[in-house]
């Protein structure tokens, strides 16, 4: 008991988040202004914040008949001593591929990016990147491919291992978990105890429950055949040293696609994430549409998605703080600015960084928001 009471009364008390924007995303290839990346390749490594590739709809939303854009583009965002960030000229360094919704973990040794997808489908390639201050580049070195393909995958890091859970794959949405020791890489990725649940864009993080470090599973949706998606509250930790998967406290409410961060010695943090309301209507609309044979019926249907997606309300701004000692949820003030899903929350420093993202169906949004924590 003496050992609980003392890691709570060490625990930094979190009250709220304060936000404002740090900076927007530089336009490209022609942009007057940048209209933001969903899935971005996203870290802290050096000192610098770096956002890569990404997807888009640069020429109308998809029921449009807009396509989506796979984006190769890196830029760079550096703090100044004067306190402002300042975004580095970056232009003539691009990826050596397009890439989207890949597993993002900053590291020691800079940003593992994982698996992802482009035009040419889901991808299964791993690589580590690295901002070289002295040649004011980046540097990317290749990792061990994952076993599989994946998409939409979840990742994190603890003591140089990497940890992937989830995702989607060719065919279907996978429950599967692997690592990759960062001190040991020849020897490939292990593969570990299958997820409670089959899983993508779930949020995954370390953190102690007071005895143990555990990786936390949080939230998540899973794709269906013939029916809408599942959209989870679940919670789940994994320990570390027995192997074995156990049921927390589940969030208040369904959450994919957000983000969260590990936060202290005993805090997770969520930030928004879609419930699925209006995913699940639509799903609902497009098996619809494919089932029916009366073309004037079919039509209405089509319009009937079409602004049924144009009202998106975009995503719930709920800023959710989980307690891994207590295992209870609390409310925190919800973000004042659109809520971002398909990114990745990073720390840098002492603040939060939500880079970019998806605000509602086909809409993307180009700022960085800060958050500091109060």
């Amino acid at each position: 008991m003496s050992v609980h009471a003392e890691t709570l009364a060490q625990q930094p008390v979190v009250s709220s988040v304060k936000w404002k924007i740090a900076a927007q995303l530089p336009p490209t290839n022609g942009e007057t202004v940048s209209i933001g990346l969903a899935g971005p390749l996203t870290g802290v490594t050096n000192d610098v914040l770096i956002v890569a590739g990404g997807a888009n709809f640069p020429d109308g939303l998809p029921w449009n008949g807009g396509k989506k854009k796979y984006h190769n583009d890196i830029f760079v965002l550096q703090l100044k001593r004067n306190g402002k960030f300042h975004w580095l000229n970056s232009s003539s360094q691009k990826l050596p591929f397009t890439t989207a919704y890949g597993a993002n973990v900053s590291t020691k040794h800079g940003i593992v990016y994982l698996g992802g997808e482009n035009e040419m489908g889901i991808s299964n390639s791993a690589f580590l990147l690295q901002w070289n201050n002295q040649q004011q580049k980046i540097e990317i070195n290749k990792l061990p491919n994952l076993p599989i393909p994946l998409t939409n995958a979840s990742a994190t890091v603890y003591e140089n291992v990497i940890y992937i859970a989830g995702g989607e794959t060719i065919n279907a949405v996978s429950d599967n978990f692997f690592s990759l020791n960062l001190n040991d890489t020849a020897n490939g990725w292990k593969q570990l105890p299958s997820l409670p649940y089959a899983v993508s864009n779930a949020v995954l993080a370390v953190q102690s429950n007071g005895k143990q470090q555990n990786i936390y599973l949080l939230g998540g949706r899973k794709k269906n055949t013939n029916a809408v998606s599942d959209f989870y509250n679940s919670v789940f930790s994994f320990n570390l040293s027995t192997g074995k998967w156990q049921e927390e406290k589940p969030i208040p409410s369904p959450k994919a696609a957000g983000t969260g961060i590990a936060f202290g010695k005993n805090n997770i943090i969520l930030f928004g994430g879609d419930e699925g309301e209006t995913f699940n209507k639509t799903e609902s609309l497009i098996m619809a549409i494919a089932n029916e044979k009366d073309e004037l019926k079919k039509k209405e249907l089509i319009e009937q998605k079409n602004k049924l997606q144009m009202a998106h309300p975009g995503f719930k701004p709920e800023v959710l703080l989980y307690n891994t000692v207590t295992n209870n949820w609390n409310k925190l003030t919800n973000i004042p600015f659109p809520s971002a899903a398909t990114t990745t929350a990073l720390l840098w420093g002492k603040c939060i960084f939500i880079p970019s993202g998806e605000i509602k169906a086909g809409v993307r949004t180009p700022q960085i928001l800060l958050g500091t924590i109060k």
